[in-house]
Protein backbone atom coordinates (compact mmCIF):
# COMPACT_ATOMS: atom_id res chain seq x y z
CA UNK A 1 0.00 0.00 0.00
CA UNK A 2 0.91 3.59 -0.60
CA UNK A 3 2.08 5.53 2.89
CA UNK A 4 3.91 8.02 4.35
CA UNK A 5 6.90 6.85 6.55
CA UNK A 6 9.33 8.98 8.38
CA UNK A 7 12.44 6.70 8.88
CA UNK A 8 14.00 9.54 10.95
CA UNK A 9 12.44 11.73 13.00
CA UNK A 10 13.74 15.42 11.56
CA UNK A 11 12.13 17.93 9.53
CA UNK A 12 9.22 17.71 7.58
CA UNK A 13 11.35 16.81 4.65
CA UNK A 14 11.16 13.46 7.01
CA UNK A 15 7.92 12.72 5.17
CA UNK A 16 8.69 10.55 2.47
CA UNK A 17 6.01 8.49 0.08
CA UNK A 18 6.84 4.74 0.32
CA UNK A 19 5.31 1.21 -0.67
CA UNK A 20 4.81 -0.78 2.52
CA UNK A 21 2.63 -3.73 3.62
CA UNK A 22 -0.38 -3.70 4.05
CA UNK A 23 -0.82 -4.01 7.66
CA UNK A 24 -3.43 -6.74 9.27
CA UNK A 25 -5.77 -6.78 11.99
CA UNK A 26 -5.12 -7.94 15.71
CA UNK A 27 -7.88 -9.15 18.13
CA UNK A 28 -10.55 -6.45 18.73
CA UNK A 29 -9.08 -4.69 16.33
CA UNK A 30 -10.44 -3.07 12.13
CA UNK A 31 -8.29 -2.22 9.11
CA UNK A 32 -9.72 0.54 7.25
CA UNK A 33 -9.19 1.63 4.09
CA UNK A 34 -8.67 5.37 4.32
CA UNK A 35 -10.50 7.79 2.46
CA UNK A 36 -9.12 10.79 4.16
CA UNK A 37 -6.65 11.35 6.64
CA UNK A 38 -6.21 14.25 8.92
CA UNK A 39 -3.33 16.48 9.54
CA UNK A 40 -2.28 18.56 13.22
CA UNK A 41 0.05 20.42 14.79
CA UNK A 42 0.70 17.32 16.73
CA UNK A 43 1.25 15.39 13.69
CA UNK A 44 4.91 17.40 13.24
CA UNK A 45 5.44 16.75 16.95
CA UNK A 46 5.43 12.93 16.10
CA UNK A 47 7.44 13.46 12.81
CA UNK A 48 10.38 15.58 14.34
CA UNK A 49 10.67 13.35 17.63
CA UNK A 50 9.27 15.79 20.36
CA UNK A 51 7.13 12.35 21.23
CA UNK A 52 8.21 9.15 20.20
CA UNK A 53 7.03 6.64 17.78
CA UNK A 54 9.14 3.79 16.62
CA UNK A 55 10.87 4.71 13.46
CA UNK A 56 9.91 4.00 10.90
CA UNK A 57 6.27 5.02 11.38
CA UNK A 58 3.01 6.18 9.34
CA UNK A 59 1.88 9.94 11.18
CA UNK A 60 -1.80 10.60 10.99
CA UNK A 61 -4.46 10.33 14.16
CA UNK A 62 -7.80 11.22 12.47
CA UNK A 63 -9.49 9.42 9.49
CA UNK A 64 -12.72 8.61 7.80
CA UNK A 65 -12.81 5.73 5.29
CA UNK A 66 -14.75 2.24 5.31
CA UNK A 67 -14.17 -1.10 7.03
CA UNK A 68 -11.70 -3.71 4.76
CA UNK A 69 -10.73 -6.27 7.20
CA UNK A 70 -11.95 -6.98 10.99
CA UNK A 71 -10.41 -8.80 13.65
CA UNK A 72 -11.13 -11.81 15.89
CA UNK A 73 -13.31 -10.52 18.66
CA UNK A 74 -14.92 -7.52 16.84
CA UNK A 75 -18.49 -7.29 16.65
CA UNK A 76 -21.04 -4.48 14.91
CA UNK A 77 -19.05 -3.93 12.14
CA UNK A 78 -18.49 -5.08 8.33
CA UNK A 79 -16.15 -4.74 5.29
CA UNK A 80 -17.35 -1.74 3.42
CA UNK A 81 -19.07 -0.03 6.31
CA UNK A 82 -17.99 3.89 6.33
CA UNK A 83 -16.86 4.57 9.21
CA UNK A 84 -14.57 7.22 11.65
CA UNK A 85 -11.84 6.42 13.89
CA UNK A 86 -9.04 8.08 16.10
CA UNK A 87 -5.87 6.69 16.01
CA UNK A 88 -3.61 8.15 19.68
CA UNK A 89 -4.81 5.44 21.65
CA UNK A 90 -1.04 5.20 22.35
CA UNK A 91 -2.03 3.15 26.09
CA UNK A 92 -2.12 0.45 23.65
CA UNK A 93 1.05 0.32 22.12
CA UNK A 94 2.47 2.51 18.97
CA UNK A 95 -0.75 3.35 16.71
CA UNK A 96 -0.94 6.53 14.46
CA UNK A 97 -1.18 5.26 10.77
CA UNK A 98 -3.38 7.59 9.31
CA UNK A 99 -1.34 9.02 6.28
CA UNK A 100 -1.61 5.44 4.64
CA UNK A 101 -4.10 3.60 2.11
CA UNK A 102 -5.04 1.42 4.74
CA UNK A 103 -4.71 1.96 8.99
CA UNK A 104 -5.28 -0.18 11.97
CA UNK A 105 -7.64 1.31 14.94
CA UNK A 106 -8.84 -0.14 17.65
CA UNK A 107 -12.95 -0.92 17.59
CA UNK A 108 -13.52 0.88 20.50
CA UNK A 109 -12.20 4.23 18.44
CA UNK A 110 -14.71 3.54 15.56
CA UNK A 111 -17.63 4.49 15.14
CA UNK A 112 -20.26 3.93 11.96
CA UNK A 113 -21.13 6.83 9.91
CA UNK A 114 -23.98 7.43 7.83
CA UNK A 115 -24.02 6.69 3.94
CA UNK A 116 -24.18 10.11 3.39
CA UNK A 117 -21.33 11.11 5.58
CA UNK A 118 -18.79 14.22 4.42
CA UNK A 119 -16.11 12.18 5.09
CA UNK A 120 -13.29 14.80 4.20
CA UNK A 121 -15.71 17.12 6.90
CA UNK A 122 -16.13 14.65 9.13
CA UNK A 123 -12.32 13.45 9.61
CA UNK A 124 -11.10 17.71 10.27
CA UNK A 125 -13.51 17.42 13.06
CA UNK A 126 -12.44 14.28 15.17
CA UNK A 127 -9.94 14.99 17.28
CA UNK A 128 -10.13 18.82 18.10
CA UNK A 129 -13.87 18.12 18.63
CA UNK A 130 -13.59 15.55 20.90
CA UNK A 131 -10.67 16.59 22.66
CA UNK A 132 -12.77 20.02 22.87
CA UNK A 133 -15.92 18.34 23.92
CA UNK A 134 -14.26 16.87 26.75
CA UNK A 135 -12.61 19.63 28.51
CA UNK A 136 -15.68 21.57 28.04
CA UNK A 137 -18.18 18.73 29.80
CA UNK A 138 -15.96 15.96 31.23
CA UNK A 139 -13.79 18.18 32.89
CA UNK A 140 -14.53 22.11 32.60
CA UNK A 141 -18.11 21.04 33.47
CA UNK A 142 -19.30 24.05 31.77
CA UNK A 143 -22.92 25.53 32.14
CA UNK A 144 -25.49 28.63 30.71
CA UNK A 145 -23.81 31.05 33.07
CA UNK A 146 -20.27 30.28 32.59
CA UNK A 147 -17.72 32.70 30.59
CA UNK A 148 -15.46 30.62 28.93
CA UNK A 149 -11.80 31.92 27.88
CA UNK A 150 -10.08 30.00 25.01
CA UNK A 151 -6.39 30.39 24.62
CA UNK A 152 -5.08 29.43 21.20
CA UNK A 153 -7.17 30.47 17.68
CA UNK A 154 -6.34 27.77 15.49
CA UNK A 155 -6.61 23.71 15.79
CA UNK A 156 -8.37 22.75 19.26
CA UNK A 157 -8.68 26.16 20.60
CA UNK A 158 -11.10 27.21 17.40
CA UNK A 159 -12.85 23.90 17.70
CA UNK A 160 -13.20 24.97 21.68
CA UNK A 161 -14.24 28.04 20.59
CA UNK A 162 -17.62 26.55 18.52
CA UNK A 163 -18.35 24.24 20.97
CA UNK A 164 -18.89 26.38 23.61
CA UNK A 165 -20.93 28.60 21.55
CA UNK A 166 -22.85 25.24 20.72
CA UNK A 167 -22.99 24.25 24.22
CA UNK A 168 -24.28 27.44 24.67
CA UNK A 169 -22.12 28.87 27.64
CA UNK A 170 -22.66 32.87 28.79
CA UNK A 171 -19.74 33.90 27.47
CA UNK A 172 -16.75 33.18 25.36
CA UNK A 173 -13.66 34.80 25.08
CA UNK A 174 -11.00 34.26 22.70
CA UNK A 175 -7.49 35.07 22.42
CA UNK A 176 -6.44 36.36 18.76
CA UNK A 177 -3.37 35.17 17.66
CA UNK A 178 -0.89 37.66 15.17
CA UNK A 179 -3.10 35.79 11.83
CA UNK A 180 -6.48 35.25 13.50
CA UNK A 181 -9.13 36.24 11.05
CA UNK A 182 -12.36 37.38 12.01
CA UNK A 183 -15.10 35.77 13.93
CA UNK A 184 -17.36 33.22 12.01
CA UNK A 185 -20.10 33.41 14.07
CA UNK A 186 -19.88 36.85 15.52
CA UNK A 187 -22.45 37.77 18.20
CA UNK A 188 -22.93 39.61 21.86
CA UNK A 189 -21.72 36.72 23.65
CA UNK A 190 -18.54 35.98 21.81
CA UNK A 191 -15.59 38.50 22.08
CA UNK A 192 -12.45 38.73 20.32
CA UNK A 193 -8.98 39.93 22.08
CA UNK A 194 -5.46 40.44 21.47
CA UNK A 195 -3.04 38.84 24.01
CA UNK A 196 -1.96 42.23 24.99
CA UNK A 197 -5.72 43.64 26.08
CA UNK A 198 -6.36 40.59 27.64
CA UNK A 199 -6.65 41.31 31.17
CA UNK A 200 -8.55 44.33 29.98
CA UNK A 201 -10.70 42.52 27.81
CA UNK A 202 -11.77 39.91 30.83
CA UNK A 203 -12.43 43.01 33.03
CA UNK A 204 -14.67 44.30 30.58
CA UNK A 205 -17.03 41.23 30.22
CA UNK A 206 -16.78 39.88 33.38
CA UNK A 207 -17.61 43.06 35.27
CA UNK A 208 -13.82 42.43 36.92
CA UNK A 209 -15.09 39.16 38.32
CA UNK A 210 -12.45 36.97 36.25
CA UNK A 211 -13.57 33.92 33.91
CA UNK A 212 -15.14 30.77 35.45
CA UNK A 213 -13.20 28.71 32.76
CA UNK A 214 -10.24 28.41 30.65
CA UNK A 215 -9.53 26.38 27.80
CA UNK A 216 -5.64 26.03 27.35
CA UNK A 217 -3.23 24.31 24.10
CA UNK A 218 -0.88 27.45 24.34
CA UNK A 219 0.84 27.75 27.51
CA UNK A 220 3.93 30.04 28.37
CA UNK A 221 3.13 33.41 29.77
CA UNK A 222 -0.32 33.66 28.27
CA UNK A 223 -1.19 30.38 30.50
CA UNK A 224 0.38 32.25 33.53
CA UNK A 225 -1.99 35.57 32.93
CA UNK A 226 -5.18 33.57 32.41
CA UNK A 227 -4.65 31.34 35.82
CA UNK A 228 -4.43 34.66 37.40
CA UNK A 229 -8.17 35.78 36.02
CA UNK A 230 -9.91 32.62 37.07
CA UNK A 231 -12.89 33.47 39.26
CA UNK A 232 -13.59 31.57 42.75
CA UNK A 233 -14.10 28.23 41.82
CA UNK A 234 -12.59 28.35 38.29
CA UNK A 235 -11.48 25.75 36.10
CA UNK A 236 -8.15 26.05 33.94
CA UNK A 237 -7.96 23.27 31.61
CA UNK A 238 -4.67 22.08 30.08
CA UNK A 239 -4.53 20.78 26.81
CA UNK A 240 -1.09 20.99 25.56
CA UNK A 241 1.97 23.75 25.15
CA UNK A 242 1.93 24.70 21.28
CA UNK A 243 4.41 27.72 22.79
CA UNK A 244 6.83 25.20 24.11
CA UNK A 245 6.97 26.76 27.50
CA UNK A 246 5.54 24.60 30.39
CA UNK A 247 5.05 27.26 33.50
CA UNK A 248 4.76 26.38 36.85
CA UNK A 249 2.17 27.30 38.34
CA UNK A 250 2.04 27.02 42.43
CA UNK A 251 -0.32 24.95 44.38
CA UNK A 252 -1.01 27.36 46.59
CA UNK A 253 -2.43 29.88 44.50
CA UNK A 254 -4.96 27.39 43.72
CA UNK A 255 -5.86 26.91 47.41
CA UNK A 256 -6.06 30.43 47.95
CA UNK A 257 -7.61 31.36 44.48
CA UNK A 258 -9.49 28.56 45.25
CA UNK A 259 -9.25 27.70 41.59
CA UNK A 260 -8.21 24.40 40.01
CA UNK A 261 -5.70 23.16 37.41
CA UNK A 262 -6.91 20.27 35.06
CA UNK A 263 -5.25 18.30 32.45
CA UNK A 264 -6.51 16.39 29.07
CA UNK A 265 -4.15 13.69 26.81
CA UNK A 266 -6.39 12.17 24.82
CA UNK A 267 -3.99 9.80 23.48
CA UNK A 268 -2.90 8.88 27.05
CA UNK A 269 -6.33 7.58 28.76
CA UNK A 270 -8.39 6.90 25.37
CA UNK A 271 -7.55 2.66 25.95
CA UNK A 272 -8.85 3.18 29.61
CA UNK A 273 -12.16 5.34 28.92
CA UNK A 274 -12.88 3.56 25.70
CA UNK A 275 -16.99 3.74 25.84
CA UNK A 276 -16.85 7.55 26.90
CA UNK A 277 -14.52 8.18 23.81
CA UNK A 278 -17.13 6.16 21.51
CA UNK A 279 -19.79 8.52 23.19
CA UNK A 280 -18.19 11.69 22.58
CA UNK A 281 -16.83 10.89 18.89
CA UNK A 282 -20.40 9.81 17.60
CA UNK A 283 -21.54 13.09 19.05
CA UNK A 284 -19.10 15.27 17.42
CA UNK A 285 -19.43 13.31 14.23
CA UNK A 286 -23.36 13.73 14.00
CA UNK A 287 -23.00 17.62 14.99
CA UNK A 288 -20.87 17.79 11.92
CA UNK A 289 -22.96 15.77 9.99
CA UNK A 290 -26.00 17.82 10.80
CA UNK A 291 -24.01 20.90 9.73
CA UNK A 292 -23.57 22.08 13.45
CA UNK A 293 -20.29 21.68 13.52
CA UNK A 294 -18.32 22.84 10.64
CA UNK A 295 -14.54 23.34 10.33
CA UNK A 296 -14.42 26.43 7.92
CA UNK A 297 -11.45 27.61 5.91
CA UNK A 298 -11.14 23.61 5.35
CA UNK A 299 -8.39 22.67 2.59
CA UNK A 300 -7.80 19.40 1.14
CA UNK A 301 -4.72 18.62 -0.39
CA UNK A 302 -3.09 15.18 -1.72
CA UNK A 303 -1.51 12.62 0.10
CA UNK A 304 1.54 13.61 -1.42
CA UNK A 305 1.70 17.13 -0.50
CA UNK A 306 1.58 16.24 3.71
CA UNK A 307 4.88 17.95 3.92
CA UNK A 308 4.06 21.18 2.45
CA UNK A 309 1.14 21.19 4.80
CA UNK A 310 3.67 20.24 8.25
CA UNK A 311 6.08 22.86 7.01
CA UNK A 312 3.26 25.60 6.90
CA UNK A 313 1.49 24.14 10.26
CA UNK A 314 5.24 25.12 12.00
CA UNK A 315 5.67 28.84 10.12
CA UNK A 316 1.58 29.05 11.63
CA UNK A 317 0.69 29.82 7.90
CA UNK A 318 -1.29 26.70 6.98
CA UNK A 319 -5.36 26.86 7.12
CA UNK A 320 -7.34 26.30 9.69
CA UNK A 321 -7.76 22.85 8.88
CA UNK A 322 -6.24 20.66 5.91
CA UNK A 323 -7.21 16.71 5.20
CA UNK A 324 -5.48 14.59 3.46
CA UNK A 325 -7.38 12.77 0.40
CA UNK A 326 -6.12 9.27 0.30
CA UNK A 327 -8.66 7.18 -1.72
CA UNK A 328 -11.51 8.23 -3.63
CA UNK A 329 -15.15 6.91 -2.75
CA UNK A 330 -17.31 9.15 -4.49
CA UNK A 331 -18.05 6.48 -6.93
CA UNK A 332 -18.88 3.41 -4.60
Amino acid sequence: MRAIVVETPGPAEALRTAEIAEPAPGAGELVIEVAYAGVGFVDTLFRSGVFDLPAPSVPGLEITGRVHRVGAGVAGFHPGQRVAALLNDFGRGPRAGGYAEFAVAHSSMVIPLPADADLAMTAAVLINGVTAWMALHDLARVDTSDSVLVLGGGGVGAMTRRLAEISPVGTVIAVASGRAKALDKPGTWIHLTPADLLERTVGEVTGGRGVDVVVDAVGGELRTRAWELLAPFGRHVILGNASGDDPVVSTDSAWHGTRQLMGLSLGGVAHRIPDRIRTVLAAVADLAHRGILVQNGLAVVPLDEVAEVHRALEQRTAPPKTVLAVSDFSAV
